[in-house]
């Protein structure tokens, strides 16, 4: 029987490995973590650069601006 998304928490690992549901080769599963950890990151320093007062809207539109070359 083939692992998923239902039964996730019994898919993380002690190292809190996520997704261990998805199979795939070590190298993009790598790629996917950094990938995800650059993502937190942007959110992160959008979030805190935006005023205390600001809702979903801002957030999405400031991300939007720094997404675009």
């Amino acid at each position: 029987m083939a692992a998923s998304p239902d039964d996730a928490a019994t898919n993380a690992s002690a190292d809190g490995e996520p997704a261990r549901y998805l199979h795939m080769p070590p190298e993009r599963r790598a790629l996917a973590k950094a990938h995800a950890a650059m993502l937190a990151q942007t959110a992160d320093r959008i979030a805190a650069a935006l005023p205390i007062g600001a809702d979903v809207d801002d957030f999405r539109r400031v991300l939007a601006a720094e997404a675009k070359p």
